[in-house]
């Protein structure tokens, strides 16, 4: 479909009977940024302008003799123009224009171990015992199991809050001294309710936390 449609954007000066010759390069100026394209799209828009001006002026005139009334022949040729030339143009550009941007390797990554997150919860939603099976949210256990590097905050120790969470150390341990006391957690807010830790604080590692009964 992404082929089919920068097939008809470029050839647009021909379908448009060079009524919207300029588009197609304008959009490729934009994406592109360069003052080449930006150049010729004032150059089609003010051949489209004249161009526009001439059979206006031709159609809503007064009535002249038929010998006198046929338009000049350079209006022809400015049409011809602007329907060659801007599609040869935007033709030889629709690669740039339409090249899909590779994405950075890390974003990548952070995608596919956000989508492995969720895939992870979604399991320890449903099934607790396969859950606890494949370990998630215990990087600190042997595993093969990929959960996107979730934290079981009920069962893991102090230094896999501090390396993965990003807490300190003293946060770590009055987390795991009040999870041993409360006898785990069942959400981030009772995190919140029963430690210093603040809520903007939490949110920022909100989407890391699962809690394992």
């Amino acid at each position: 479909m992404r082929l089919v449609l920068s097939f008809v954007w470029a050839l647009l000066p021909v379908l448009t009977f060079g009524q919207l010759a300029p588009i197609p390069i304008i959009h490729g100026a934009i994406k592109l940024r360069t003052w080449t394209l930006w150049a010729a799209s004032v150059l089609y828009t003010a051949a489209t302008i004249v161009l526009w001006s001439a059979t206006t002026t031709l159609t809503s005139g007064p009535a002249e003799p038929v010998d006198q009334a046929d338009p000049p022949i350079w209006t022809f040729f400015l049409l011809l123009g602007l329907m060659v030339v801007p599609t040869a143009h935007a033709l030889a550009i629709r690669g740039r224009v339409f090249q899909r941007e590779p994405q950075q390797p890390a974003l990548l990554a952070a995608l596919q171990a956000r989508q492995r997150r969720e895939e992870a919860k979604a399991i320890v939603a449903r099934d607790v015992d396969l859950a606890r099976e494949l370990r998630i949210g215990r990087p600190d256990l042997p595993r093969q199991f990929d959960d996107g590097g979730l934290v079981d905050l009920n069962h893991v120790p102090a230094p896999v809050v501090v390396q993965l969470l990003g807490l300190s150390e003293a946060e770590a341990a009055q987390v795991i001294e009040v999870r041993d006391r409360v006898g785990g957690f069942v959400s981030a807010e009772e995190v919140i309710a029963h430690t210093d830790l603040s809520p903007p604080r939490i949110d920022g590692i909100r989407e890391r936390l699962v809690f394992l009964p």
